[in-house]
């Protein structure tokens, strides 16, 4: 994983455990922040590591996922989690608005990761 994806995922990463701890543990109540963070935050943390996989599937240290497989991912994230799940378990609870934050999650892993495929062409170019 390059360091811009691996920036992102970090702080993903962490913006979401601080979320779970002052949420859970500490019993603080930021509504907003409650609803949405956790939506945007869910394709910046998985999308890395299943690139992650598949450069080690592929044995292929660029691989990038390509953006058709981001949006497949992000419909089948909105399906499951807005549609399937909450008709599965009562305790989870269908929220529409979650799907554009999905999407906006998806859309900051997409631009982070061709941010950073233009700057490993460009270095590649460079080299030649």
């Amino acid at each position: 994983m390059n360091r811009k994806l691996t920036l992102l995922f970090t702080v993903s990463s962490v913006l979401f455990l601080m979320h779970q701890y002052v949420q859970k543990i500490a019993k603080v109540s930021l509504p907003m922040i409650d609803s949405y963070l956790d939506p945007t935050l869910f394709m910046p943390i998985v999308l890395p590591l299943i690139g992650w996989e598949r450069q080690l599937i592929y044995k292929n240290p660029g691989y990038t996922i390509p953006s058709s497989h981001v949006f497949g991912c992000f419909l089948l994230v909105s399906v499951l989690f807005e549609i399937v799940l909450p008709l599965w378990n009562e305790r989870m609870t269908a929220d529409v608005w979650d799907v554009p934050f999905y999407a906006l999650g998806a859309l900051i892993y997409t631009i982070t990761a061709n941010d950073c495929c233009r700057s490993l062409s460009t270095d590649v170019s460079s080299t030649s």
